[in-house]
């Protein structure tokens, strides 16, 4: 073939071809050197996450001390006190039967039954109950059904 048929390379073509490959060994070269460089992963990043505490069902019977819309307070007779979070789940009890919700339910000084849950350190209150409600005394907990 002679130096006529020859196909021309253009300077350019040249230059971004060296920048493309250069980068490439760049790239290949940074990444070696931080494998080799950094640290071990700590054990804690390589364990698994700890299994969820399961649930600890609670209940305690006293006299409401305080009540808001997102929780309520209650001390027993020993004079011990737990403020218990409400949820759109928590039912309230009453003699009447149940209504939507404790707050709206309850005052200050009412004598009640809570039933909830402890799980991974809050304390969720899944039924309060009016006391005068339930025991021998008050409706069979299947009313309404």
């Amino acid at each position: 073939m002679s130096g006529k048929h020859r196909a021309k390379v253009s300077r350019s073509n040249l230059v971004v071809g060296s920048i493309a490959a250069s980068v490439g060994v760049s790239s290949v070269l940074a990444a070696a050197i931080v494998e080799l460089v950094s640290p071990e992963a700590s054990p804690a990043a390589n364990s698994t996450p700890p299994a969820a505490q399961p649930q600890q069902p609670l209940t305690q019977q006293g006299r409401l001390i305080a009540v808001t819309p997102e929780s309520l307070t209650t001390q027993s007779a020993d004079g011990s006190t737990s403020t218990y979070a409400i949820t759109p789940n928590t039912t309230a009890i009453t003699e009447t039967g149940q209504s939507a919700s404790p707050a709206a339910s309850f005052t200050v000084n009412d004598e009640v039954m809570v039933v909830g849950t402890r799980q991974n350190g809050a304390v969720v209150a899944t039924a309060v109950a009016d006391k005068s409600a339930v025991g021998p005394q008050g409706a069979p907990m299947d009313y309404g059904l």
